[in-house]
C-alpha cells in the first residue's frame, strides 16, 4: 500500500475493554473464548478494545471513512469500521489489533504501552474498566465476503488509570511534556468484540511494515 494509505489516529481519554496486550490471544471456536497462545499460531494478534459515547465515535467514523475514501486503490465502497460495535448502553466499542506475525512470517513485537509519565509500563496485565489513551494506524481493506472499510492496527496504548485483576486502582500522573518520545501523548483532550476484524491478504500487516 502507498505510505498515504497508512493514517495515524489519536483516540484521548476513553475506557479499555479486552486489554489482550501482554501475549498473544486466538478465538477458540470449539469453547468459545479467547485463549493465550504462541504469536506464531494461527489468528494469534494482541488486542484491545475502547469504550466511546455516540458523538465522538460518530466523530472517529466519519475521519475513517472519509481516509477509506481518499485511499487511491479501494475500488469498493466503504461500508464498515471492522471491530466497530454498538453497545447496550448507547456507547460504541472499538477495537484494534496487531498480528503475532507479520507477512514475512516474523514476530512482530508486543504493541508499546507507557503510564501517565510515558514511561514504559512492565506490567501489562491490565482489566478492562482501565483508562488512558490510545494510537492506531487506520488502513483500507477489503474482507473476504468484498465489503471494504477501515481496520485499526494498535501502535502505542497510554494507561493512565490502571485497573488490576484485584479491582485496584493505580493513578499514573500526566506530566508536562518533556521533548522526548511519545510526544504526541502530551496534548491534553478537548472537553469476542474483534470477530469481525478481516485477516485477509491485506491485512497481515504489522509495525515493521509500515513504510515510516
Amino acid at each position: 500500500m502507498p505510505k498515504t494509505d497508512f493514517k495515524p489516529v489519536m483516540i484521548r481519554n476513553v475506557v479499555f475493554s479486552y486489554p489482550r496486550l501482554a501475549a498473544t490471544y486466538k478465538f477458540n471456536t470449539a469453547e468459545k473464548r479467547s485463549e493465550e497462545c504462541n504469536p506464531r499460531a494461527q489468528g494469534a494478534a494482541y488486542s484491545i478494545g475502547w469504550e466511546m459515547n455516540k458523538e465522538d465515535a460518530g466523530k472517529l467514523h466519519a475521519e475513517l471513512k472519509a481516509h477509506y475514501e481518499s485511499c487511491a486503490g479501494t475500488k469498493v465502497p466503504f461500508s464498515k469500521v471492522f471491530g466497530m460495535k454498538q453497545l447496550d448502553n448507547g456507547n460504541v466499542m472499538f477495537s484494534a489489533k496487531r498480528n503475532g506475525v507479520n507477512g514475512q512470517g516474523e514476530e512482530n513485537k508486543k504493541p508499546a504501552v507507557i503510564d501517565g509519565m510515558k514511561q514504559p509500563m512492565t506490567d501489562l496485565n491490565f482489566w478492562g474498566g482501565s483508562e488512558g489513551n490510545i494510537k492506531v494506524i487506520a488502513y483500507p481493506v477489503t474482507d473476504p465476503s468484498g465489503n471494504g472499510g477501515v481496520s485499526l492496527l494498535i501502535d502505542t496504548v497510554q494507561v493512565t488509570k490502571f485497573v488490576s485483576s484485584s479491582g485496584g486502582l493505580d493513578d499514573f500522573d500526566e506530566v508536562a511534556p518533556t521533548g522526548g518520545s511519545h510526544t504526541e501523548f502530551d496534548a491534553k483532550p478537548a472537553a469476542d468484540p474483534f470477530a469481525d476484524i478481516p485477516r485477509s491478504a491485506n491485512n497481515d500487516l504489522a509495525m515493521d511494515d509500515i513504510p515510516f
